[in-house]
């Protein structure tokens, strides 16, 4: 059984993965062990400005999982049936129309996001247009960003909307994320057996680039920004799992175990991370983990979940100011650390391969 957590003094209460305010996010415990269910799972007491309530139901819903028995060992594995009953009742993965994506490929001028990345990059928007497109973000009606998932057969799972603040890229604090495949079914226009299965965001621009490294971050923003930033981070296809939750051994499996697979955890989720791969690497796949946004993170930034968009977002606008010099020595720290792990260079090697952004 689950229910939110008590309240037991500020330590109790969390980040809202919606809102983003802190302390005011209550997230559900499991009564019989006391461990939590996903990080977003969970309720904003912020009722009229947010309303973020995400419940275990749907949680396990959209994640095919069913609710742990807390019968014994025992009896849970005598009541188990076979692996080909749980075959047949496995249910298929369902899919959006292509045509409800299409329809969305148009109106950046509305866009917030797509605004936001204009404005960080001026001198480069042929490279913002191009992440674009090949993320194939759309524009929702409100003027939100929608982050298609769209796994490596080219089929359509969901679409993440979330609004954007134009001037400062920031999530708007007073409107909440929302997902295609719900507010379709809130309209009656998609079966109630609708199956969600997630995949990354940009899982689709495998398929076309099957010798590259792939780079794993939380956020689709995160994704999207380092794209842009090829000069520093050359060759790697950016994914986004949507969530610190969202990373498992599962997910990874489906990359295959000849890619290179670099994760960019959160500041707040680095040793989450780390323990996934870990376990990963014991599984045979070829996965390292930056220590970026760990090295250079402070106290109140791990707090606030900073993130490599963060960072990169700070050091474009620093190489857009005409007053400041080209500082990039941390990019450059971090792509050699690339070419080192990427090519199975040694340092001396690396560094002669380094070649500056003119500038």
């Amino acid at each position: 059984m689950f229910s939110l957590e008590r309240y037991g003094g500020k330590g109790s209460r969390h980040s809202c993965p919606a809102c983003g305010a802190n302390k005011r996010f209550t997230r559900y415990v499991n009564t019989e062990t006391g461990e939590y269910l996903a990080e977003d799972v969970g309720r904003c007491d912020r009722e009229s400005s947010c309303g973020y309530h995400r419940k275990p139901s749907e949680y396990f819903a959209e994640n095919h999982a069913f609710k742990p028995s807390f019968r014994s060992k025992a009896y849970r594995e005598a009541k188990r049936p076979s692996d080909a009953v749980n075959a047949k009742q496995t249910p298929k993965t369902s899919y959006l129309e292509r045509h409800l994506l299409i329809e969305t490929l148009r109106d950046y001028d509305r866009n917030a996001f797509v605004q936001f990345l204009l404005g960080l990059f001026p001198f480069d928007p042929e490279a913002v247009l191009a992440a674009v497109s090949e993320y194939k973000i759309g524009t929702g009606r409100n003027g939100e960003a929608i982050f298609w998932q769209i796994d490596r057969r080219q089929h359509i799972r969901t679409g993440k909307l979330i609004a954007y603040d134009s001037k400062t890229g920031k999530r708007r604090k007073d409107r909440s994320p929302n997902w295609i495949h719900s507010t379709l079914r809130q309209a009656g226009k998609l079966p109630g057996s609708f199956e969600l299965k997630q995949c990354f965001f940009g899982e689709h621009l495998l398929r076309d680039r099957p010798g590259l490294p792939v780079a794993i971050v939380e956020s689709e923003k995160s994704a999207v920004i380092a794209s842009i930033c090829n000069e520093v981070f050359p060759d790697l296809v950016w994914l986004a799992t949507g969530g610190k939750s969202n990373l498992n051994i599962e997910r990874l499996r489906t990359l295959g175990y000849l890619r290179k697979i670099i994760l960019y955890p959160d500041a707040d989720g680095f040793g989450r991370w780390k323990d996934i791969r870990d376990t990963a690497r014991r599984d045979g796949l070829d996965i390292s983990i930056s220590t970026l946004i760990e090295r250079y993170a402070n106290n109140a930034d791990k707090r606030e979940g900073c993130d490599l968009a963060d960072f990169l977002i700070a050091r474009q606008r620093e190489l857009n100011d005409p007053a400041n010099p080209d500082d990039l020595r941390d990019l450059i720290e971090e792509r050699l650390a690339i070419i080192i792990f990427d090519g199975r260079l040694t340092e001396q090697e690396a560094n002669a391969a380094i070649i500056l952004p003119s500038g």
